[in-house]
């Protein structure tokens, strides 16, 4: 009799064991998949281009933006019309994806003296942003100072709607100065646009991991109710 209540104790040991174990593997799987449910991933896409281009009073320098193939483009064009020579970035992002949700985009010129110097006060450049339907807005319109200049542009917000299908045209004038002349280079120009990816669907044995878990805990806490009945 006494050898039953051993075997018996040693039995109800093991079985609490076995039931805490899966309850604990249950929860593993359950915060396991649901991570992967909740968690977006980040990209960043770039496209960037330093050819160093030269502008003088009365030219632009157009660049074309393309974030899903390699076509993007940038060139000076005159105030008669005509484009000068055609680039290619040299760095550019070919697999962007439409469906995508943006979250966040930068703009950036870096600008320097015909020479290869400082700017001189007197000098003047004026940025344009164009969507593919052909809006635009005029986002920075500045005597540019001293030194060699950086110009950021934040996007993000309602910017991010001329992104979503990966493409900005972007001008940069030499604004005509009556009596003075005004140039300068754009030794680089770059787009930089960060999207958010869905969290990839969890395979089939991930699914089933969870669901054993949620059926596990469910039996695990009505037999712990039963026995404190």
């Amino acid at each position: 009799m006494q050898e039953s209540i051993k075997n018996r104790s040693v039995f109800d040991k093991y079985k609490n064991l076995l039931k805490s174990g899966f309850a604990v593997f249950a929860i593993l799987g359950i915060s396991l998949v649901s991570n992967t449910l909740v968690m977006a991933v980040p990209i960043t896409y770039e496209e960037v281009f330093d050819q160093n281009l030269s502008v003088r009073e009365g030219q632009r320098a157009v660049y074309n933006f393309d974030l899903n193939t390699i076509g993007g483009s940038s060139f000076v064009k005159d105030s008669s019309g005509i484009i000068g020579s055609t680039y290619l970035p040299t760095l550019d992002e070919t697999t962007f994806d439409t469906s995508l949700n943006l979250t966040s985009a930068l703009l950036s010129f870096r600008i320097g003296g015909m020479d290869g110097g400082n700017f001189f006060p007197r000098e003047r450049i004026k940025i344009k942003v164009t969507g593919e339907n052909g809006t635009g807005a005029t986002i920075f319109n500045e005597t540019v100072f001293l030194g060699i200049e950086t110009f950021n542009f934040n996007l993000t917000g309602s910017w991010l709607d001329w992104l979503g299908d990966g493409k900005l045209r972007t001008v940069a004038i030499a604004v005509n100065r009556n009596g003075f002349d005004n140039d300068f280079r754009i030794r680089r120009a770059s787009l930089i646009v960060n999207a958010q990816a869905p969290a990839p669907v969890p395979e089939p044995a991930s699914l089933i991991l969870m669901g054993s878990g949620l059926i596990g805990l469910a039996l695990y806490g009505r037999k712990k109710s039963q026995t404190k009945k």
